[in-house]
């Protein structure tokens, strides 16, 4: 029997809104993260969610995925770069009966959970704003949206598990609309980050820069045509114009803004750039058409990403 209803597998920014929410309505949670600096927060001032209603303060429990013990639900929020090593680390505490999540950022992360641990999976997306401000302690201001749905369509069990799970966080405060098919919705924010998130962090650039420049914006609309095209070659069905009106909306409204990938590249992390213009390139490849501008893109971050252990690997 599991001794947690959810585990949080990545207790960042985001993972640790879920958590902190789900807690405040009883649900027993358990934040998993990496680093100690989150489990002794928590030991010592609990989670502390600053809101637009106020401060949510919840005592879930956190450790390090040596001390992971079992949950029902595992919520997967670590970036994709990291999700193999994280889920591999609480291996031993997974069962066949271990429902697995995804709401991560790009493209395949629901296949990649199914095929490392063999569990049923869900997957889907979230719009959740959330600012780490230190170890436990996050700000979210503005809607909290997701979209959450079975892997597989057809497989009772991921059906009934998904609405189950989309009616809790509904309940707990963040806004969860069911889907059978999900890809649509998931495909929909990937396309928007495949077009802005590899210029943002070549350029040094907020959306609002992007705007400002006509030639960088201009090919974002070109990048997120790219990813369209193959979407629709997909059969995924998809609104285009709301993928070309998120990305003026980002650059009109969120004109500051640090997409994940430009503070990846400047804190000289690996990004999230294979489950985005990576996946899009290989995708493309596979089903033969030609998409010049992802595979631009994907070289030119990878190059970018890889550059501080070059140019520290250069002979005296």
């Amino acid at each position: 029997m599991a001794d947690y209803d959810v585990m949080i597998l990545g207790a960042g920014s985001v993972g640790c809104v879920i958590g902190g929410y789900l807690a405040s309505t009883g649900a027993s949670v358990l934040l998993v993260n990496r680093r100690a600096d989150t489990m002794v927060a928590v030991a010592e001032k609990g989670l502390r969610l600053e809101t637009e209603a106020g401060m949510i303060h919840t005592t879930p429990d956190a450790c390090l995925a040596a001390d992971a013990r079992p949950a029902r639900i595992v919520m997967c929020f670590t970036k994709t770069p990291d999700t193999e090593q994280a889920v591999n680390s609480i291996l031993p505490v997974i069962s066949k009966d271990t429902i697995m999540v995804s709401m991560q950022n790009g493209l395949g992360n629901g296949q990649l959970l199914s095929a490392l641990t063999g569990c049923d999976v869900l997957h889907g997306v979230t719009l959740i704003p959330a600012t780490l401000l230190a170890p436990a302690h996050i700000r979210s201001h503005g809607a909290k949206t997701s979209w959450l749905g079975p892997l597989a369509p057809d497989n009772d069990r991921q059906i009934k598990a998904a609405q189950q799970l989309a009616k809790m966080l509904d309940n707990a405060g963040i806004e969860t609309e069911y889907h059978d098919d999900v890809l649509p919705a998931i495909w929909q924010k990937a396309c928007f980050n495949v077009a802005m998130n590899g210029i943002s962090a070549l350029a040094d650039a907020s959306p609002g820069l992007i705007g400002d420049t006509p030639a960088l914006h201009e090919q974002a609309h070109a990048l997120a045509d790219e990813a369209l095209q193959l979407s629709a070659r997909l059969n995924i069905a998809l609104d285009g114009d709301k993928v070309h009106q998120m990305i003026d909306f980002a650059c009109s409204e969120h004109h500051f803004h640090q997409p994940s990938m430009l503070q990846d590249i400047r804190a000289s992390r690996h990004t999230e750039l294979d489950a985005l213009n990576g996946y899009i390139m290989r995708t493309a490849e596979q089903i033969g058409i030609d998409v010049p501008l992802n595979r631009m893109i994907y070289g030119l971050v990878l190059a970018r990403q890889n550059a501080p252990a070059f140019w520290a690997s250069q002979p005296r």
